[in-house]
């Protein structure tokens, strides 16, 4: 008994203390970025809008938080190193720390499913790579920005275009389009080919459907305009339907699936601000979450009833448990 105490012991001493104690919310939580104080913080939610808590409170701009698939960590985008880069925090907003060692400017991050991996771009290169959750084994995947992991694994969506800075600095993305890249076969296809004008792609749970915004998207043989809403689609490009349609400047964009795949949670154009909203797919009326002044967007939504069983460090744990006392 003795033996068994002393190698539990040295195995804690040994381990990620941090990661071990760190705890998902008991709870459904959405995660967000809000600028309603002036400067860019994260702040949690619950999924009616209530309870509204700011995670960050760092000078920085602090923004994209994603949840890890199992709730214990969010990984978000932050220049408080002087460049955007990719950090980690525990649920609660405690123990912050850098993924990477060099900073180079890494942005919109995206969780593997299995929770030890993750896809961001690189705004100066206009790439999308992939890397361990411990800043290694990082490698460039493709041309593209905003990447989307799929829930199955095997696939990443991402925005694809031709893309340029402009003289005034911001980024100029005409022909838009989604498209997907195999992660095996590194083979590329678009989503619905020969339509432009979508960004934003979004897996739904069961990875059979992406939803994204799109502008001026093409149904049934004619334009919708220049408005900017939401649709979704099937993931062999059938069933295209609209979700939402709002006209500019109220324009709906950025939509992010719930655990259960039943609704979706989108920024719309609010009297010159983004707000979130939130709607059933199945003939919902939509419900706005925030009414904040200042922007509120890039949510992103974690359940306990639909997360992974354990996360890597606690089976770990439970595997040596049970081996020793199986030599106990």
């Amino acid at each position: 008994m003795k033996r068994l105490c002393y190698l539990l012991s040295t195995f804690l001493i040994f381990s990620p203390l941090p990661a071990i104690l760190a705890k998902a919310p008991e709870t459904a939580k959405i995660v967000f970025t809000s600028r309603r104080d002036g400067n860019f913080e994260i702040y949690s939610m619950n999924p009616d809008g209530s309870d509204q808590t700011n995670l960050t409170q760092h000078r920085a701009k602090d923004a994209s938080p994603v949840w890890s698939p199992t709730g214990e960590q969010i990984l978000f985008t932050s220049d408080r190193d002087g460049i955007e880069e990719l950090y980690l925090m525990d649920a609660d907003g405690t123990n912050v720390r850098q993924v990477f060692k060099k900073l180079i400017g890494r942005e919109f991050p995206t969780w593997s499913p299995d929770g030890k991996a993750l896809a961001y771009h690189r705004f100066h290169t206009f790439s999308i790579y992939t890397a361990s959750i411990d800043g290694k084994n990082e490698e460039e995947i493709t041309d593209g920005l905003w990447p989307a992991w799929s829930s199955n694994g095997s696939e990443i969506a991402f925005m694809a275009g031709k893309f340029a800075w402009a003289d005034n600095g911001n980024l100029r993305i005409p022909n838009v389009r989604v498209q997907i890249i195999n992660l095996q076969t590194h083979v590329e296809e678009e989503l619905l080919p020969g339509e432009l004008g979508m960004f934003d792609p979004a897996w739904a749970p069961d990875s059979d459907q992406i939803a994204f915004s799109s502008r001026g998207i093409h149904e049934k043989g004619r334009a919708v305009g220049n408005s900017i809403g939401i649709h979704i689609v099937n993931r062999d490009g059938s069933g295209l339907r609209k979700i939402i349609d709002a006209e500019a400047p109220e324009s709906a964009f950025n939509p992010t699936w719930s655990p259960d795949g039943n609704e979706l949670i989108y920024n719309k154009g609010v009297g010159g601000v983004r707000d979130l909203f939130k709607v059933a797919l199945e003939g919902g009326v939509p419900e706005q979450l925030t009414h904040r002044q200042g922007d509120n967007f890039n949510p992103d939504w974690f359940d306990p009833a639909f997360a992974l069983p354990v996360s890597p460090e606690s089976s770990l744990l439970t595997t040596i448990w049970g081996k020793l006392k199986t030599q106990d």
